[in-house]
């Protein structure tokens, strides 16, 4: 049974969408969010808190939840991890529940629960996710975090490989032009990803900070079959292992 598609290329745009009634949707904050959440997965954090909002974050951290929480790319003083996938290669996360809250991705995740399922997607679980997907009998629109409101050609060119990966598989319908904007956008930098998540302003943004993007590493595709999915307030691994 043929599902439909649809591509929002920021948190703005959402509210606009084709897609109405209850759906799963894919959001996606490549630099850092979602990379660094399934990065956080792999290093068996137990399940994450997303919040909004800077109170309610440092709320929790007084309730004795370890914090990890940016704003405007900088880890904030009361926070005991940052958001770079490298902050969560530790054994200090394992079998913990994790509060987090970011600029773009986590506020992202929160409005979107309002329709539904929500998944995160990166580069680094793509494959995973959209065999997922495919096995789901839903529609999806894939919400691109950007910044501020604003577009991000990383999370579109995360956007347009996942849609050109559910494509393949001949079950799915595109509902406006976002998904082919994104496609085109990923067919042009596949072969030079981290050239072009280099060349982002967000990138630019994060450097000037003194932050360490790890572009190499954001752009690693199909290293982890983790699935995060945020349901009743708490985002699990659905894919974990035993």
């Amino acid at each position: 049974m043929a599902r439909t598609l649809e591509v929002s290329c920021s948190p703005a745009l959402y509210p606009y969408r084709n897609l109405r009634g209850k759906h799963i949707t894919v959001v996606i904050d490549i630099l850092r969010f979602t990379t660094s959440l399934i990065a956080a997965f792999e290093n068996r954090v137990a399940a994450v808190i997303p919040v909004a909002s800077l109170s309610e974050a440092e709320n929790l951290s007084r309730q004795g939840y370890p914090v990890a929480a940016e704003r405007d790319g900088l880890r904030l003083p009361y926070a005991d991890f940052g958001n770079s996938a490298a902050d969560f290669n530790t054994d200090a996360v394992r079998g913990k529940t994790l509060v987090y809250s970011t600029t773009n991705g986590t506020g992202a995740m929160v409005m979107a629960a309002e329709n539904g399922k929500v998944a995160a997607a990166a580069f680094a679980n793509l494959p995973a996710l959209a065999n997922w997907l495919n096995q789901q009998n839903e529609n999806v629109v894939i919400l691109c975090s950007g910044w501020k409101n604003l577009f991000s050609t990383e999370d579109a060119l995360c956007a347009g490989a996942l849609t050109g990966m559910l494509l393949n598989t001949g079950i799915w319908t595109l509902s406006g032009d976002e998904a082919n904007l994104a496609m085109n956008l990923w067919n042009l930098h596949k072969d030079n990803l981290t050239e072009a998540i280099t060349g982002t302003s967000h990138y630019r943004r994060l450097t000037g900070l003194g932050v360490d993007p790890l572009p190499d590493y954001t752009v690693q595709t199909g290293i982890s079959d983790a699935i995060p999915l945020f349901s009743n307030g708490i985002i699990t691994n659905i894919n974990a292992k035993p």
